[in-house]
């Protein structure tokens, strides 16, 4: 008969398991990569329900770092095996958002962009435009243009995306106010620049999880000197 782990073997796994989640995490906050979560350690993360990963300015302001960061939908359901169709999945989302205006959706990407663009001039109260030109100052144009060693900032990007951005970020604030965080309204802003580019934004999820060979990475707006967003060190 086959022999059947004892109980202290499987302590002893798990333990290993949880270390190596612990030194992702610790390594990640000081300064060395983004955290693991256990599905990074036996394949691709999972599509949480409202989680993404999307560079995020380091403190040169020049260049970025990927992070995993919360969203306001859920990501596209898929059937697909391969990692490539899953990393596009967790990235963008489906249908139409329970907080956007009538007719925007995510399969139609480019009438979103032109519906999301009109908003860009609502009008705001004093705290949050004041909160809105912080937004626009930390969210990054990663895709279309800028340099590896120094990433455009939204407020300085005059392309249609980033048009787009700033008529959600106003939009969401308009509506909702307060009721979402700043990571938040990064994060779902991001969900709807991976369906602009959603060949960047797999490569830097791919990246991320560990499964970079998989459709290779090529460098964009603030991906540093090693065009991999300092994680080929």
């Amino acid at each position: 008969m086959p022999r059947v782990p004892s109980a202290f073997a499987w302590i002893l796994v798990l333990s290993l398991v949880f270390n190596q989640f612990a030194i992702g995490n610790i390594s990640a906050h000081m300064g060395m990569g983004i955290p693991l979560s256990f599905g990074a350690l036996f394949g691709i993360a999972p599509a949480h329900a409202a989680e993404i990963v999307m560079p995020m300015l380091n403190t040169d302001g020049k260049t970025t770092n990927l992070q995993f960061m919360p969203t306001i939908s859920p990501p596209s359901t898929t059937k697909s095996k391969s990692l490539v169709g899953q990393a596009q999945a967790t990235m963008t989302g489906q249908g139409a958002p329970f907080y956007a205006p009538q007719g925007i959706r995510f399969e139609d990407p480019i009438g979103a962009q032109s519906a999301w663009g009109s908003y860009e001039k609502l009008p705001l109260s004093s705290d949050l435009e004041a909160r809105y030109q912080r937004l626009i100052d930390q969210f990054t144009c990663n895709f279309c243009c800028g340099s590896p060693a120094d990433v455009t900032k939204n407020r300085f990007c005059a392309c249609a995306h980033a048009q787009a951005a700033r008529g959600f970020f106003r939009y969401l604030l308009k509506t909702y106010s307060n009721t979402y965080t700043d990571k938040q309204l990064f994060g779902e802003a991001y969900r709807w620049q991976a369906a602009w580019y959603p060949r960047g934004a797999a490569e830097d999820y791919l990246l991320a999880t560990g499964h970079g060979d998989v459709l290779g990475h090529k460098t964009h707006g603030g991906a540093g000197a090693d065009g991999f967003h300092g994680m080929m060190k």
